[in-house]
């Protein structure tokens, strides 16, 4: 429980109102059906459903109306957006787990886990690995030899982490990623009837403050580290190749392809459904938009679109072009037909004569 003076302080908001309800959870104005909830409505959509909401406290936006007179509190936070992250901070209490080792865990010997770590039910953690205080891990993961997990991180269940893998503090990893697979590395060989294996010997080092989606994959190197930088935040269903060096703060989408030996620098913003050649470099803050197929190095700073990508004014430009190549063709094929009438009416005069 939160009273709305608290909501309104952590919010850096100003408070129209009664600040001494108390707050249990954050919803929309429709499904608002207790006194002890906080209606969002800080979008003309859900401001028009306060108006038949039976919530009596709310979060508006500064550009909207008057609130209905059922509403006893309103705080109208500066900046909604970030007001909006810092809500669904406040009232997330994350996933249900209980403190301490469960009796089903198989845990190495030799692991070192803090006494404030969270094991659940039928993980398995590896000789030597490291998981520092704090730490939940959820049901039915699993965590190699040599492995260390920074202070304060979630590793949801059926994640699987590969040996000689290290993550820094506070990292989210969702359901069913696998961190440390073996990289897609193989030589045709001509006079061999498969290609030649190139073995996986070296790690993945992840940040701080890093969050890797549901069914995402990073290869380990061959035999150095594949990198994800601090803050860098990953989508569900991303593949990051072996060898890959990712900045920090970057945000890569849903579906998004990464292949081997891929530097992506600082503050890149990679769209969903992006294909990203190897060897190639992405520059800092630059923006690749969704379903690009990236087959060149991309600038700093520069927005790429596009299959294959290139800057998003040219590919708009392509576009657009192609809008009018009917209209050029059927021009084309009008002034073919004057020019074969224009033809044979010399034709005919010539032979006349």
């Amino acid at each position: 429980m939160m009273l709305v003076r608290d909501v309104a302080e952590a919010l850096s908001a100003r408070l129209v109102g009664d600040g001494s309800l108390e707050i249990e959870r954050i919803v929309h104005p429709a499904d608002a059906d207790r006194p002890s909830d906080l209606a969002i409505a800080m979008s003309p959509e859900s401001f028009a459903a306060l108006s038949t909401s039976q919530a009596v406290a709310a979060v508006v936006s500064p550009k909207l109306a008057e609130v209905p007179s059922r509403v006893k509190s309103v705080i109208i936070p500066e900046h909604e957006r970030a007001a909006l992250a810092r809500l669904t901070a406040l009232f997330d209490g994350g996933p249900a787990y209980v403190p301490g080792i469960d009796k089903t865990a198989v845990v190495a010997p030799d692991a070192q886990i803090d006494p404030s770590v969270s094991v659940g039910p039928y993980v398995a953690i590896g000789p030597r690995s490291r998981i520092g205080a704090g730490t939940v891990i959820l049901p039915h993961a699993t965590v190699g030899a040599d492995v260390s997990i920074g202070e304060q991180s979630l590793i949801y269940s059926g994640v699987r982490i590969g040996d000689r893998v290290a993550i820094g503090a506070r990292a989210i990893i969702h359901y069913n990623a696998v961190i440390g697979s073996d990289g897609f590395s193989f030589l045709p060989i001509p006079s061999a009837p498969v290609p030649a294996r190139v073995h996986s010997l070296g790690r993945v080092v992840i940040g701080n403050d890093v969050e890797i989606g549901a069914g995402t994959t990073i290869a380990r190197a061959t035999l150095e580290a594949t990198q994800i930088g601090d803050g860098t935040k990953i989508d569900n269903l991303v593949q990051i190749g072996h060898n890959v060096k990712i900045g920090k703060g970057c945000l890569i989408c849903g579906l998004a392809g990464i292949s081997g030996s891929v530097t992506i620098e600082d503050g890149v913003v990679i769209g969903g459904g992006v294909g990203i050649a190897d060897h190639l470099k992405i520059g800092a803050r630059a923006q690749v938009a969704g379903g690009s197929g990236v087959g060149t190095d991309v600038q700093p700073g520069t927005v790429v679109s596009g299959y294959p990508a290139t800057l998003h004014e040219k590919t708009f430009e392509i576009i657009l072009y192609s809008r009018r190549q009917r209209a050029l063709h059927d021009r084309v094929e009008k002034l073919q037909t004057k020019v074969e009438a224009l033809e044979r009416s010399q034709r005919d005069e010539k032979g006349s004569r």
